[in-house]
């Protein structure tokens, strides 16, 4: 997993040349320590996925243009497909997320 900025993952996202996964964190949320953890073992099973971390205390244009309500959060924006992206908020287990992520 790695960290990137809004502008970062706005410009990719715009460019909608291939999926992006971005997982909305802050850094004193314990569900999101907890979540983290598992979406690192899901790049671990599935080294097609790449997930970018983003604080979501620097992203006020991220939270507004693609209404985030709460973290943790983990959107999936497909490629080609302007618009919302698929978004949850429960990271329930990790085959969940990995049948979320598809």
């Amino acid at each position: 997993m790695r960290e990137s900025t809004e502008k970062e993952l706005l410009r990719w996202i715009e460019a909608g040349e291939r999926q992006i996964i971005v997982f909305g964190h802050t850094p004193f949320c314990g569900t999101c320590r907890v979540a983290r953890r598992m979406l690192e073992v899901v790049e671990q099973m599935d080294p097609e996925i790449d997930v970018y971390a983003l604080d979501l205390n620097f992203a006020p244009a991220f939270i507004q243009k693609y209404r985030i309500s709460s973290t943790p959060s983990l959107s999936v924006f497909e490629p080609g497909r302007r618009g919302e992206p698929r978004t949850v908020y429960a990271m329930q287990s990790v085959p969940h997320l990995l049948d979320f992520i598809g």
